[in-house]
């Protein structure tokens, strides 16, 4: 009985913590949009603002417990001097919105708790978090005998809230992860502002349905990218690429593609592809794309240095690129590895249907709208660099049907979420959901 009411109350703490610190009002007028920001963004921002937190102090090594009850006492207190700024508005609909969110969290939790387990990679990740849990210097890393290099982040927050959970029960620490998931789809489908709440709640209930996986809930850091990239899809969505874009928008796009970088190796790559593409395609001086490349740059190379300087290591793990160009002299294994990738690459859209939506609007896209948007071409942009970043990295592979086997799925399932532009695209321009 004391486990279920530590689970309600975990949540609790969630709503709490993730309250802080903005509020929808201050974001409206921060981006000079009229109405656009509502509680769930201020919800999903606050999330962003507390994972640059948790970055900043991973590296102080300052006490987990202190650190908590710091930021939870300054999160209830700016919720007592903010409740009028919240907007809160209690008709039904949205009262059931919300339920409906708890109870989907809520489900999410009580099965992490039924099943206590960690699956392969979770064993790796648990040795980072760890050195965090045990209060350990950051440059503990270094000790850590499978794969130090990779970033920690993901890591930080797993000891963050299980050092902080009332029980201290370890998978009281991967709740954040479906929490985060599960505002994001409820972010995205509000994105839409569905006059008919009915199609807002089957939207978002049919994605959570085939975008859910309890696997990755066992210790991956899958849906850390999966979550981001969808909060960060929905800003992108309210750009208009033809006219002046704020720039304070574009820099907070920036900044939700960043923290990526933290979570894992790919996520460096996706932060550069995603976000180099968005300035290209913005509506903007020169001078001011390049003060936004050099801001990219600047980013790219502090996460190096961090790594390198306060952590003690820097290095992708796979470093077998030139590999590629020795198998050029023997074009058959280079045609049936290409091939097998390929194939690897059906399977996964299989298994994560959402792959098959993004990829079907896609193509509506291209071949059904007479004139292509600009917000199109930079997510077709996106989507080939992607799909060519990672073919290239299995090509470099030498045990790649292995990779195929058990990698390649879950490395495609983490940026399906960013291309659901596509499809919300092709839902706001039926007059059927308006």
């Amino acid at each position: 009985m004391i486990e279920i009411f530590s689970i309600f109350i975990q949540l609790l703490i969630f709503l709490v913590l993730f309250s802080f610190p903005f509020t929808p009002k201050f974001l409206n007028n921060s981006f000079n949009l009229k109405k656009t920001f509502n509680i769930i963004d201020a919800h999903s921002i606050n999330i962003i603002f507390f994972l640059y937190v948790c970055l900043l102090f991973s590296f102080t090594n300052i006490d987990l417990k202190i650190f908590f009850r710091i930021y939870f006492l300054l999160s209830i207190g700016f919720i007592v001097l903010n409740l009028k700024n919240f907007n809160l508005n209690f008709d039904i609909s949205r009262l059931f919105i919300f339920f409906l969110f708890l109870l989907v969290i809520s489900s999410i939790f009580f099965s992490i708790a039924q099943n206590l387990r960690l699956e392969s990679d979770g064993h790796l990740w648990l040795e980072k978090v760890l050195v965090f849990f045990n209060g350990k210097d950051i440059k503990s890393i270094t000790n850590v005998p499978t794969l130090p290099e990779y970033p920690h982040l993901g890591s930080y927050l797993w000891a963050f809230f299980w050092k902080n959970s009332i029980l201290e029960l370890e998978y009281f620490g991967r709740f954040f992860q479906p929490y985060f998931y599960v505002l994001s789809i409820f972010l995205i489908v509000n994105s839409l502002n569905f006059k008919n709440k009915n199609f807002k709640i089957f939207f978002t209930l049919f994605f959570i349905l085939i975008t859910y996986d309890s696997y990755l809930f066992s210790g991956y850091q899958e849906y850390l990218i999966f979550t981001t990239l969808i909060i960060a899809s929905r800003y992108i969505f309210l750009i208009d690429f033809k006219k002046k874009v704020d720039p304070s928008l574009i820099f907070l796009i920036i900044l939700i593609l960043y923290i990526n970088s933290w979570f894992k190796d790919e996520g460096v790559v996706y932060f550069v592809i995603f976000s180099s593409l968005l300035i290209i395609f913005l509506n903007k001086s020169l001078k001011i794309k390049i003060y936004f490349f050099c801001l990219i740059f600047f980013l790219f190379f502090l996460q190096y240095l961090l790594q390198k300087y306060l952590i003690g290591l820097h290095g992708f793990p796979h470093n077998n690129l030139l590999l590629i160009f020795s198998e050029l002299s023997d074009l058959k294994f280079l045609f049936i590895k290409i091939f097998k990738i390929i194939l690897g690459f059906f399977i996964s859209f299989i298994k994560y249907p959402l792959w098959i939506i993004v990829l079907i609007s896609a193509l509506f896209h291209i071949f059904f709208i007479k004139k292509l948007e600009i917000v199109s071409k930079y997510l077709i942009s996106c989507l080939i660099l992607n799909f060519g970043f990672i073919m290239t990295i299995f090509l470099s592979f030498n045990q790649y049907e292995w990779y195929i086997r058990v990698t390649l799925d879950r490395l495609l399932f983490q940026t399906s979420g960013f291309y659901l532009i596509f499809f919300l695209i092709i839902l706001k321009n039926l007059k059927i959901f308006k």
